[in-house]
């Protein structure tokens, strides 16, 4: 009796942790699925880039041209609720379309010129929403920007003057699937050309409607930002495009970022959080990733606020150069005897410090980001160490920074943020770096001509951060006022390193990504990490003298390895995944207790 009770109990608490193991995986699926996200707007003319040098090219035009000597055949006078047939680009299937739009009003912009605007026949756009774009462009867009990036060019009067195409932009967006991102609008050059297929012949831009326009009240100013944040983002595209057609994707972009907020629209939070979370994303390097919208804007905004903003902006769109040269080239032209590489060094510093009260306000952006939680001046940390000594190492892409934090110093300042750049070599160049607690001498490897280093020193005793740019390898950065090392606070991934051979091996960063993220924030981890460094030297000095056993350790670090490098990449997969493993370990057990 009293076995068939046991053997009724077991079955019972298997059943019930079955359903709640199932409960659980579905709670939170349904969650990663159906919580809602806002999209992210992002713009389709990056898009289109390879196609307009193409083309630029086909044509065998000059670097600088005018449209209407493109523009031969005169477009008549758009009417008011007329209907029209339009071309337009599917970002999902990769080509033209037609489709057919009414125009909603035609609205005089300057001696000659009309601004013309049509809505798709499919959707709807009240009246006041007209209004609305209507009076924003002409008060505030058309002014603003010709005064930041050049004189739009309209073509001889009489002409079409300038179009807004408003419709449902074709891309991967879809409501219901929890999309991330969706194309807010696009200029596409081809339409700057006459007899050229696929060409609407008329100078114009594409705005969405679904999601774009969502939201939008014209009697609430905040809820206009998004949509009329893209209109001047595209609208910048086209005075780029008729004054420096061939201008790199990272220049024009960023400009367009910029006239989003010269035109007071706010920063877009999408753009900006996105690339403080990953602030080792390229600046000059254009992956179509919202990292590198908010890189290109954020530096477009830190020039502008410091090196002449709407006369160097100007010279940057008007001279032929591209990318870097170009801007070199504004840069002189404005008065200024700096490069680009002079002004990259201190914008890297400003994203992490974004005082504008210390250095003359260099290491600031003047503006304190309100309401973005992750912005320039709170950006996501590669690396952090609080136990030492510290190893570790990395790559950094062209134009980017690595940020490493070392804390508990225990004297005047209380962390050293380590920004290793890459000005020069299109490569990834890799660097790696030795912190010891005493004088806290950082030992460091790949600091040459192609890689630098500055840092920033920071302290409750002293509120005033101490910048140092241009350090060396082996520069005392810290004096620590005697504190050594104690046998609990030795850090760095020792056995590791000994069975893979170098700090920089990929299987040694990630375990100490997954250390400094996972375990050090916590009590049990921190408790788990000073064992390790604790027991781990006595192993390391008996297995790095037998190869075999080196062997052994990497094939055994293998699965945690595997289990630490889901965790960071994929966590709520991961944590899915563990689930299934424990089922099924639970459903073997269960049936080796019935046989």
């Amino acid at each position: 009796m009293n076995g068939e009770i046991k053997l009724g109990s077991e079955r019972f608490i298997r059943v019930i942790l079955f359903l709640a193991i199932i409960v659980f995986s579905f709670h939170g699926l349904a969650y990663e699925l159906c919580a809602y996200k806002e999209p992210a707007p992002i713009s389709g003319t990056p898009k289109l880039h390879k196609q307009k040098i193409q083309l630029h090219r086909d044509l065998g035009l000059k670097p600088s041209f005018k449209t209407e000597k493109i523009l031969s055949a005169k477009i008549l006078a758009d009417t008011e609720g007329e209907i029209k047939s339009f071309y337009a680009y599917d970002f999902k299937k990769l080509k033209y379309y037609t489709t057919t739009a009414r125009c909603r009003g035609v609205f005089p912009i300057g001696a000659g010129y009309y601004l013309n605007v049509y809505v798709e026949e499919s959707q709807s756009v009240d009246d006041n929403k007209i209004t609305s774009i209507k009076n924003e462009f002409i008060s505030n867009i058309l002014p603003k920007e010709t005064d930041y990036f050049g004189t739009p060019y309209f073509g001889s009067p009489p002409s079409d003057g300038f179009t807004l195409l408003i419709l449902d932009i074709q891309d991967d967006y879809n409501s219901g699937f929890n999309n991330s991102t969706y194309t807010a609008g696009y200029f596409d050059s081809r339409n700057e050309y006459s007899g050229l297929a696929n060409s609407n012949a008329r100078h114009m831009i594409y705005l969405d409607s679904n999601p774009g326009l969502e939201g939008f009240n014209p009697n609430s100013p905040a809820s206009t930002k998004s949509f009329l944040g893209t209109l001047a983002h595209e609208f910048q595209h086209f005075i780029h495009f008729n004054i420096d057609p061939t201008e790199d994707t990272w220049v024009d972009e960023g400009l367009a970022g910029l006239a989003r907020y010269v035109c007071g629209y706010g920063h877009r939070t999408s753009h900006v959080t996105a690339f403080a979370e990953s602030p080792g994303t390229s600046l000059t390097t254009w992956n179509d990733e919202l990292a590198n919208y908010g890189a290109t804007y954020l530096f477009m905004l830190y020039l502008a606020t410091h090196y002449g903003g709407a006369t160097t902006t100007k010279n940057i769109v008007a001279n032929n150069g591209r990318g870097i040269t170009g801007i070199n080239n504004a840069l002189r032209q404005s008065g200024y005897s700096v490069t680009l590489n002079d002004i990259f060094k201190k914008w890297v510093i400003a994203n992490y410090l974004n005082d504008s009260s210390v250095y003359g306000g260099i290491y600031g952006y003047n503006d304190g980001f309100s309401g973005i939680s992750t912005a320039p001046g709170n950006i996501q940390i590669t690396s952090s160490h609080s136990l030492y000594p510290a190893l570790g190492g990395g790559l950094v892409d062209q134009y980017a920074a690595n940020y490493i934090k070392f804390s508990n110093l225990g004297g005047t300042y209380n962390n050293f943020i380590l920004i290793p750049y890459n000005l020069s070599s299109e490569d990834e160049q890799s660097y790696s770096y030795t912190g010891i607690l005493g004088s806290l001498i950082l030992s460091l490897s790949g600091i040459n001509d192609q890689m630098g280093m500055s840092g920033v020193q920071e302290g409750s005793s002293n509120p005033t951060p101490q910048v140092k740019t241009d350090l060396s390898e082996n520069t005392t950065v810290y004096s620590s006022g005697g504190v050594t090392t104690s046998g609990e606070s030795r850090g760095g991934c020792f056995i590791a390193t000994m069975a893979y051979g170098s700090p920089l091996a990929q299987e040694v960063v990630i375990l100490r990504e997954f250390r400094d993220r996972y375990l050090l924030t916590s009590i049990w981890g921190k408790s788990l990490v000073v064992l390790y460094y604790k027991y781990s030297p006595e192993f390391i000095s008996f297995i790095s003298n037998h190869e075999y056993l080196r062997i052994l350790a990497r094939v055994s670090l293998y699965p945690a390895i595997g289990l630490s490098y889901g965790i960071i990449k994929a966590p709520r997969a991961t944590y899915f995944l563990g689930l299934g493993l424990v089922f099924a370990v639970g459903l073997l057990w269960a049936k080796k207790r019935r046989s």
